[in-house]
Parts: structure tokens; sequence; C-alpha cells
């Protein structure tokens, strides 16, 4: 056994080491999604390894048992039989162990320094007639000599669902089926509670059960999942300490939406009777109820009841609910872009056929494959952000001078989509994306609405055209003509004028 000042030191180098090591993995440059996480994933489990080590320290430097300060009083006395007691130990062992190899451990941090990236794109280039073998030697080759391991591969493969795309997006499809089936919850599609799915406070508080219970807690579940998963770097403690605090100041003043003193005892703004389980929506109702005779008795028969140990326990279960909730709010907080990612992504696959959706899951599996095996491009040097040409290369800047590319057009009926230059905006118009979301707005996409951009000033164009068209509109009665008996031609109105006038 190491002795104690030793353990100290050889802490010590890990802890360096280990730190080196996350430094040379942060500095690396990879393209690739994938890479990225598993590097996240990587300096995770290191830091943790730093973490462990450095709580060993400290045990160490605490020295409960007083073995550290008989170790060091011994190795400070004035003589040599410690030395030479410990001398013949090593000499011991040796002989006892003659053919161990020594393995010097920064054998074990070169692969940090390696890209992954860099690796695949140097490994020998394979024959298409080649076997199978051959190429699992090159993989697991590059695997040895960088920080990517089979087991990361694999990891890579089964840890997220299809929808997710490997962080990309969140799948709430299931806890999405669970809001479905709670008590008063509204029937609402995919799309729309991904929009509200963080939205408690619109939830009847009567509703609030063992199975709405549950559901929360499982959508805060998968939450924290989804960040060890997809963010594997995001200090998750941190935020769950400060929304614990945040939601103990809120509790104790009232302020948790659903769950305030209004919605408790269904004051004016939630007009909400616990005790029957009732909401009404007019304050007279409301007023009327609370004097009624079967209120009073529900009331007397619950205190009568349930008693203090049973408000105690009902009081508690409602606010364990709502912390829960109120996590579930902070951390569609931090996940707002990813979640509005995903709501573009399912708006997107909502518009597509089945069999394009078919050759869109064969295309991400292409496209995967691809990646894994494409070489690593050089970084182009752009930075003025140029539009690529037709060779995948800048294009000139008098040529972005000459169409205008500089200067950036906004459509907000496209859903504040940019286009680079007048060109390019001037023929949007006309694109079936224009045109599709201004048949949604009903208005039609003639000329006159080329060139107008922002949602109000359409449908005000379109309202004047509409009235000015009703105001120009002729009477039925110009149409039709009349012919006196001299052979004069008036109009309807006109001739039965003058007649009663006797003119004609």
């Amino acid at each position: 056994m190491d002795s104690i000042v030793e353990q100290q030191r050889q802490a010590h180098e890990d802890i360096e080491r280990l730190e080196q090591a996350v430094a040379d993995l942060m500095i690396q440059n990879l393209a690739r999604h994938r890479t990225r996480l598993a590097r996240e994933h990587k300096i995770n489990g290191l830091l943790e390894e730093i973490q462990a080590r450095s709580r060993l320290l400290v045990a160490l430097d605490r020295d409960e048992s007083g073995l550290r300060a008989r170790e060091a009083a011994a190795l400070a006395s004035q003589g040599f039989d410690e030395f030479y007691a410990r001398l013949a130990a090593v000499g011991d062992y040796h002989r006892r162990n003659p053919g161990i190899e020594v393995h010097p451990p920064e054998l074990d941090y070169v692969k940090y320094k390696n890209n992954p990236e860099d690796a695949e794109a140097a490994a020998p280039a394979r024959g298409a007639d080649e076997a199978a073998g051959p190429d699992a030697e090159d993989g697991a080759e590059v695997r040895a000599e960088t920080f990517m391991t089979e087991a990361d591969e694999r990891w890579l493969e089964t840890g997220f669902s299809g929808e997710e795309r490997l962080g990309r997006y969140v799948d709430l499809n299931a806890q999405h089926e669970r809001y479905l089936n709670t008590r008063g919850a509204r029937r609402v599609p995919y799309l729309e509670y991904l929009a509200m799915f963080s939205d408690f406070g619109s939830h009847p508080r009567k509703a609030k059960d063992a199975q709405y219970a549950e559901y929360v807690d499982d959508l805060r579940k998968y939450l924290e999942g989804f960040f060890a998963r997809a963010m594997p770097l995001f200090d998750l403690p941190a935020t769950q300490r400060q929304a614990h605090a945040d939601f103990a100041e809120a509790w104790s003043k009232g302020l948790v939406p659903g769950w305030g003193p209004a919605s408790a005892d269904g004051g004016a703004g939630a007009l909400l009777c616990a005790p029957c389980g009732r909401q009404f929506e007019k304050d007279t109702t409301y007023q009327a109820h609370l004097r009624s005779r079967k209120h009073q008795k529900t009331v007397e028969r619950q205190q009568a009841g349930a008693g203090p140990a049973g408000s105690g326990q009902r009081a508690e279960r409602e606010q364990e609910i709502a912390r829960a909730e109120f996590l579930v709010g902070r951390y569609a907080q931090v996940l707002a872009a990813k979640v509005d990612d995903t709501r573009a992504n399912v708006q997107r696959r909502q518009a597509l056929t089945e069999a394009e959706r078919s050759q869109e899951l064969e295309e991400d599996e292409v496209e995967v494959e691809a990646e894994k095996e494409e070489d690593r491009d050089d970084q182009i040097y752009n930075p003025l952000n140029l539009p690529m040409g037709w060779d995948g290369k800048p294009i000139p800047f008098w040529l972005y001078k000459l169409h205008g590319l500089s200067v950036t057009f906004d459509c907000e009926i496209c859903g504040n989509a940019a286009y680079r230059g007048r060109k390019a905006y001037e023929r949007h118009f006309q694109e079936a994306r224009h045109t599709t979301n201004m048949r949604r707005l009903g208005i039609p996409n003639t000329r006159q609405f080329h060139g107008v951009a922002r949602i109000s000033d359409a449908m005000a164009l379109c309202d004047r055209i509409q009235r000015e068209a009703k105001g120009e509109q002729p009477a039925a009665d110009t149409f039709e003509e009349c012919e006196d008996g001299e052979g004069n031609v008036f109009n309807k109105k006109t001739y039965l004028d003058l007649k009663r006038q006797g003119l004609i």
C-alpha cells in the first residue's frame, strides 16, 4: 500500500494531467455535431475524475485517522530506519513480481491531443472491393489514438430517439400523450403543446391530482435527462439550487402561478371554489354559490373529516407539485432555443407527405454515414460572410456589391425570412412560400401587393381595395336602358324620372 504522501502526490499529478487533457479537448476545432457532443461528454467525465481526486485530497488533508501525521513524524526523524524499511519493501515487491511492465501514465493522455476528424481524414483510403475487416481495423485504430471510443459510438447511436436528432431537438411525444390523459387537460395538438407545456397556471387547480403530479414529475425527469444527454457541461445543479430558492420565496409570498391565494380560496381573479371543485365565470354566480347551503355543508364536512393532519398532507402534496412545475418552467427557459427549433422542425415535417418523410429518413441515415467517412475540408476564410458560389467558395466582393447583396430585406409575411439583395427579394413575391402565406391571411397575391412585406400593411391595403371596389360598383338600375317614343335612349333611372315628371 502506498504511503499517504505518495497518494497525495499521485492525486496532484492526476489532477494536472486531467486538466491538461480538458484543455487539449477544448482547443480542438471539430466540425461535426456528433463529435462535439462526444467531446462534451468526455470533458464531463474528466471533470468528474478531477472532483473525485480533489475529494480524496481533502480527505487526506483532514487526516481524521492520524496516519498522515504519524507518517510525517516518522519521515522527519533523524534516523534512516524508516527509509531503509521502505526501500526493503520496494525491493521485495519487485522480487516477487519480476516481469511487471512499467506503463508511463502520459501514454493514457496522448489520445486527448488528437482530433478524431483529422485522424479519419488521414486514414489510408480503402478500395471499394476490399473486405470489411480492414475497414473495421482502421476504425479501431482511429478510436485507439483519439478520445472517441467504441462505447462512445454505440452511445451516440442509442442514447437519443429519432426525434431528438442527437440533442438538436426535444422529444415530448410521450409527455404529450400523458398530458392529454390528465383531468382538465385541453385537447391540443403536439405543435401547440410544445408552446404551452411549461404554462401550468392555466391548468385548473382542482384537476391537479395524483395523475397530474405523475405527469409533471415525468416531464421534469425527461428534461433533466435531456440536459445530461444533450448538454453535459451545463451546470444543472446550480440552476436547480437557484430555482429552489426562487420557488421558496415565491411560495411564501403566494406568487407561484396557479397556486396563489386567489386560486386557493376562489378570489376575484380565479373564481374557483376549492371545497366544491367548481369554477365560475361570473362573480355574481360565484358569490351566490358561497352563500348556498350546499357549499356550507361541503366546507363543514371537509373540516370535520380532514382534520389538521389531512390538511397538512394536502398542503405538502400541493407544494411538491408546484415545486415540480416551477422547475419545469425554469428548464423550459434554458431550453427555449431548442424548443423553438423543435416546433419549427415539427411544423416542417407536418407539411411533408408520407413519401417525403420516408425519403428524409433515408437521407438522414446516408448523411450520418457520409459524415463518418468524409474527409474534413479545410475551413474557408470568409470574414465578410459572403455568399458561397457554385464552387463552394465565397463570391468576389465586387460581385457581392454589384448585386446589392449587402442589403438585407425582411418579409414578415414569410415568417421574418431575410433575403439578400433586391433581386431575390422581388422574386420571392411570386414564390410558393409567399403565395401560400398570403392565402392563409385571406389576401389575393396580386400585383398590387408586390413589395408589401408587413402583415398589417397587407391587411390594410386589402381592406382599402375592397372598400374602393364597393364604392365604384354602379347601381343595378344604371345597366338597364329604355327608349321613348321618339327613339331617345335613357337608362332606366333617368327614364322613370322623366316619365314621372311628364316630360316624355
